[in-house]
């Protein structure tokens, strides 16, 4: 028999090609399924669990699912985007909002999907409902009918096995504020007693743990030793590269001087999971503190290419790069956006910090004095914040009286945090006590600050550069950068 002629099988496999494409334009989640890697924008939703919202939970959970199952670039928005701003952003961009609620220990969840094309050409939301079942059945549904490219099927990892700890699972998911954290700790604690291998309950501890090192370290305890420690591990055992708690542990070993160890963790999650936009914040600040400043700078430039307009600052810490690298525009345009998000403690600190490097003694004054106000938080930036107000206002004696108070303090009951050490040496500078800012800048570098850019170009330091220990301290700094910097060259971050 002689063989088909080549006309007739490539027209078979065109009629093959287009019924196939007829029947996936059926699907209704078909017409938004991406062909690559996606950029997902998660708009703020409402779960109702027995009158309890646990939206924001879920939220966390869906962004863990997306990036661990499809590999997709996550962030969290408040309201859809106006049409202005939807221009700016990627056509391809996937928009999700959901309502749901609690149905005895069932969840019952609406979700809709879009795209920035399609919202600017007012298309539909495109909808699905899974009705009230096991938590379980109803995150398997989601994957199911997603419509992104899913990578990754295991679940096993990312839910409890009773339906009755997924809602104490969103509970702690939900959960922003530190001592809500502390207060929530022995119920994270029995949440993975009863689910070992659920890597979403570590992660939940572990932040929980993390947050509680700020105002009640003697639950979590310090270091590579510590209970936090440990915890972060599991999840990161459980789910190599898990984006979320791979960052969080890494901020965790950065705030106690284990810079190297959280660089090695996170060069191994971006080999796994490159477009985890967190990651690259995690990578900028362990660089910045370690003096790896073209590091941070590529970190912070990679995050800004995956998240583009969407792109804000960390809610985590002051992105002090900028500042190192002597690129005063750009950190003055950070703190911008940082006061347009939020007016805390921290936030008039760093305003009132930039405004004295400019020699603007009136406008520090006035941001020094916002922070000091009683009901500021976090407490440490509204203490620091009172000994540089005593600073302008010519009241060093009381100065240096509430600083070392700060200082005796800190040691006893707060993270390490090295880089906020360095800004207890650069206070004691200024108020003109060598001694103490010398003790507190070795300090700083003990607990891992070891930007020597910043520690020889700050104004701030001058008397501390001046002291006979300073050359010793200089050499000690450089050699550790060098070293760091050895081990951790910028192209080995690259994607």
């Amino acid at each position: 028999m002689k063989a088909p002629r080549p006309t007739l099988i490539r027209a078979g496999l065109l009629g093959l090609l287009t019924l196939l494409l007829l029947g996936l334009g059926s699907l209704g989640f078909a017409l938004l399924r991406p062909p690559a890697a996606e950029r997902v924008l998660i708009l703020r939703s409402s779960l109702d669990s027995q009158g309890q919202e646990v939206g924001p939970g879920l939220e966390t959970l869906l962004s863990d699912y997306m990036e661990i199952l499809a590999g997709a670039t996550v962030t969290h928005g408040k309201d859809l985007p106006s049409i202005a701003e939807l221009q700016r952003l990627p056509p391809g961009l996937r928009l999700l909002r959901f309502q749901g609620r609690r149905d005895k220990d069932l969840l019952a969840l609406s979700l809709e999907w879009n795209t920035v094309a399609r919202l600017l050409t007012a298309q539909p939301w495109v909808s699905d409902v899974a009705p009230a079942r096991e938590p379980a059945k109803t995150m398997d549904h989601v994957v199911q009918h997603w419509p992104l490219m899913t990578q990754v099927r295991r679940t096993n990892e990312l839910l409890p096995r009773a339906p009755g700890n997924f809602w104490l699972l969103l509970e702690g998911l939900a959960i922003r504020d530190d001592h809500a954290a502390t207060s929530h700790l022995p119920k994270s604690w029995n949440l993975v007693q009863e689910e070992p291998n659920c890597a979403t309950a570590w992660a939940a501890l572990g932040d929980h743990l993390y947050r509680s090192l700020w105002v009640n370290p003697e639950a979590a305890g310090v270091g590579l030793n510590s209970r936090t420690h440990h915890a972060f591990r599991k999840a990161v055992d459980l789910v190599p590269g898990y984006p979320r708690a791979t960052f969080l542990w890494s901020l965790m070993l950065t705030d106690t001087g284990n810079q190297s160890p959280a660089l090695r963790l996170l060069k191994e999650a971006l080999r796994v999971r490159p477009g985890g936009a967190d990651l690259y914040l995690g990578l900028a600040y362990a660089s910045r503190t370690s003096g790896l400043l073209e590091n941070a700078r590529r970190a912070l430039s990679r995050r800004n290419d995956l998240l583009g307009h969407l792109a804000s600052p960390s809610a985590w810490f002051a992105e002090t790069t900028y500042l190192y690298l002597g690129d005063h525009a750009a950190f003055g345009q950070e703190l911008l956006r940082i006061r347009s998000l939020r007016q805390d403690a921290s936030t008039c600190f760093y305003q009132g910090y930039f405004a004295l490097l400019q020699g603007q003694h009136r406008q520090a004054l006035s941001f020094m004095t916002a922070g000091s106000a009683p009901a500021m938080e976090p407490i440490p930036f509204r203490d620091l914040c009172r000994v540089y107000r005593a600073y302008l206002e010519g009241r060093a004696r009381e100065g240096l009286l509430m600083l070392h108070e700060v200082d005796e303090v800190r040691g006893k009951l707060r993270i390490p945090d090295g880089e906020w050490t360095f800004k207890e040496a650069e206070a004691y500078s200024l108020l003109g006590d060598a001694d103490r800012g010398i003790d507190c800048a070795t300090r700083a570098f003990v607990q891992g600050f070891s930007c020597a850019d910043w520690y020889e170009a700050s104004p701030f330091l001058a008397r501390v550069r001046a002291h006979p220990r300073w050359p010793t301290l200089r050499r000690n700094i450089r050699e550790r950068q060098a070293e760091l910097a050895g081990s951790f060259p910028p192209a080995a971050f690259d994607p």
